[in-house]
């Protein structure tokens, strides 16, 4: 996997919710939220279950967005 700017705190991504126009913010790697184990796992294995069918062959990294306003919550892959 490539390295990711928003893991890394080289971007900082917020985005307009689609629900109330409040900001969403990162909130981490999607399978950082499985389990307590899983901010340690190696990434090529939890690339396979983050939600995104192509996120390992195309290496993007999905995060986990939430809105400070309304609660929405969201993925995206970066």
């Amino acid at each position: 996997m490539s390295e990711c700017g928003l893991c890394n705190g080289w971007v900082e991504d917020n985005k307009p919710c689609p629900r109330c126009k409040g900001t969403m913010y990162d909130r981490g790697r999607v399978t950082d939220f499985l389990d307590e184990y899983s901010p340690y796992l190696d990434l090529d294995y939890t690339d396979l279950v983050d939600g995104e069918l192509n996120s390992s062959v195309t290496e993007e990294c999905v995060h986990y967005f939430v809105c400070e306003e309304c609660g929405f919550h969201d993925i995206q892959a970066k």
